[in-house]
């Protein structure tokens, strides 16, 4: 008995995943399988994929039935509403070492991962990948998404005093560690992305930025609601305010 016990245990740790990457989808059609194709090529340690979805007519899922990968995919039904609430799903039902959210329309930002990975190896909690910082940048967004997103960086930035650029970026890589700290509250948007960033910064966790890329396809519809969204963001910068004033 204490052997077979043994025996499961280690195949437990034999087969434990070192990344789960959470990717949540809106009728990507084949655009999914170009991605999980090039996340294959390019990363180096054993991943399994987690998408995230709404409805059961989203056309992701359609096309999702015809590829052929040698990584796990595991379908989570969104239990509400909105690409929120279907990442932070996704996060919950990671079993993963480390945890990566990401866009599945980002063909720009696959080279980086591995060293988001190493980052984490190496003791980080928490990756922001940064448009803001030297090195990244931000191409082909309309005008006034660039405007509201950079004005709201600065604003965490230089009012909130969160010392990271770009804290509303909802490609971010954490370890299991940081999972188990922070309880999401955020609903709305993308907000548990800057909701992430203010509690482990709080929480006093080791936090690294790195340069990345945002290069927003032509022709190509966004699901970004800006206007419907922003008060959800005004909401985490207050919370940072108030905590740095009185921490």
């Amino acid at each position: 008995m204490e052997e077979n016990l043994s025996f499961l245990f280690l195949n437990h740790i034999l087969n434990k995943m070192k990344l789960d990457i959470i990717i949540p989808v809106y009728n990507e059609d084949q655009n999914i399988l170009r991605l999980i194709k090039s996340l294959e090529d390019e990363i180096a340690c054993n991943f399994r994929i987690l998408i995230c979805y709404d409805s059961e007519t989203d056309t992701t899922l359609k096309y999702l039935k015809e590829i052929k990968t040698k990584n796990q995919i595991t379908l989570i039904k969104n239990p509400n509403k909105g690409p929120n609430s279907a990442i932070v799903k996704g996060i919950e039902s990671s079993t993963a070492e480390i945890i990566l959210v990401y866009m599945a329309d980002d063909f720009e930002n696959i080279k980086i991962i591995n060293r988001m990975v190493k980052i984490i190896d190496e003791g980080a909690d928490l990756v922001i990948p940064s448009r803001f910082v030297l090195g990244g940048e931000m191409i082909g967004a309309a005008k006034i998404k660039e405007i509201i997103t950079r004005a709201g960086s600065h604003l965490i930035y230089f009012v909130a005093r969160i010392p990271f650029r770009d804290c509303t970026n909802a490609f971010k890589m954490f370890s299991s560690n940081l999972k188990n700290k922070i309880t999401f509250d955020s609903t709305t948007g993308f907000t548990f992305a800057l909701e992430l960033v203010a509690k482990s910064y709080f929480l006093n966790l080791k936090i690294v930025e790195i340069p990345s890329k945002w290069i927003e396809i032509e022709n190509r519809k966004s699901n970004f609601k800006i206007f419907k969204w922003i008060p959800y963001y005004i909401y985490w910068l207050i919370y940072s305010i108030l905590k740095n004033l009185f921490k």
